[in-house]
């Protein structure tokens, strides 16, 4: 883990932050939010399993019913093609920053160097969240009930620990402003 943490840290500067920032914003407006509006189209106001932080398989297979085959297409498409682009964009944005912030921060043999790490969680999750979607849309109209529960259940991770990927990166740079601030002070004191 430390190899992988170590080559994050050698990946992410202020350059990195720029370019994950752009791909990121650039992400959210020309493909998620269009793509929101698709389902919708198909899925009316509940909108996309994968959105929610938690659904019963029973809500999931009264949504999907209403879709027909085009709507479970588009999702098995989207899937299978932008969405783990999507992944890997918010993944890079927390990473680069979280590494940024803690590396001026922390010392090198810093355990919390290791938080740089914790984005990975949720887009494995998101992943493999997309897998179990595809298989639980082309079985349709097959239910599967315990991957839909897997699924959903996966969703709720991947929800719980975005969320915390955040506060860490917020963490990660609150504490390097502090560091900031009594480095400044000490050289003016």
């Amino acid at each position: 883990m430390k190899a992988i943490s170590d080559w994050l840290y050698r990946c992410s500067s202020w350059q990195t932050i720029v370019v994950a920032i752009l791909v990121y914003a650039f992400f959210m407006s020309a493909v998620m939010i269009p793509h929101a509006e698709d389902m919708r189209a198909f899925a009316g106001d509940w909108g996309a399993p994968d959105g929610h932080l938690f659904y019963t398989p029973t809500e999931l297979y009264a949504q999907i019913s209403t879709w027909g085959d085009a709507g479970r297409n588009h999702y098995i498409s989207f899937r299978l093609g932008l969405d783990p682009v999507w992944a890997l964009a918010y993944t890079s944005f927390l990473i680069t920053i979280t590494s940024v912030a803690l590396r001026r921060a922390t010392q090198p043999d810093d355990r919390r160097r290791l938080l740089n790490l914790t984005p990975l969680i949720p887009m494995s999750a998101d992943l493999a969240e997309n897998l179990m979607g595809i298989a639980l849309m082309s079985a349709y109209p097959n239910k599967l009930e315990w991957l839909a529960w897997l699924t959903a259940t996966t969703s709720c991770f991947k929800w719980v620990t975005l969320g915390l990927a955040h506060l860490l990166m917020l963490y990660a740079l609150a504490i390097s402003l502090r560091v900031a601030m009594r480095r400044k002070q000490a050289t003016n004191g």
